[in-house]
């Protein structure tokens, strides 16, 4: 039996990211004041942060289901995966918020799971075929 090294496909893995941003956004818009009850943590910023994840679904899975994902593309959700991760830590960590250990947990825990779709994803676009350019 042999163990492959090849990732899971980047169009599998941007298409569970993007469900994840459509249900995240849709709970953060749906019950930010409650989620903002338990964790400390602003009803508006929920609020706005589960609005801004719509669009980044909708690109996720526009790319998700083409024929192929350009490197621009994949490059993008990496690296806003990544910010979007460290700005989760830093807002608590300057100040900016002061969650309360419940918050400080959804904060953690998201920014977790962001991390590891940014790994999956940057691991798939690693074996993903080039797209051909045409010689000028």
């Amino acid at each position: 039996m042999t163990k492959s090294n090849t990732p899971v496909p980047l169009k599998i893995v941007l298409r569970f990211d993007a469900l994840t941003c459509a249900v995240m956004g849709s709970l953060l818009i749906g019950a930010s004041g409650w989620v903002a009850g338990l964790t400390v943590l602003p009803a508006g910023l929920l609020f706005w942060a589960g609005l801004a994840l719509f669009p980044v679904a909708v690109f996720m899975a526009v790319f998700a289901y083409a024929d192929k994902v350009p490197g621009w593309a994949s490059g993008l959700i990496v690296t806003g995966n990544l910010l979007w991760a460290v700005a989760s830590l830093l807002l608590p960590v300057t100040g900016l918020v002061s969650p309360n250990p419940l918050g400080w947990a959804f904060l953690l825990v998201q920014a977790v799971a962001v991390l590891c779709f940014t790994w999956l994803e940057w691991k798939a676009a690693q074996f993903q075929p080039t797209i051909a350019r045409p010689l000028a």
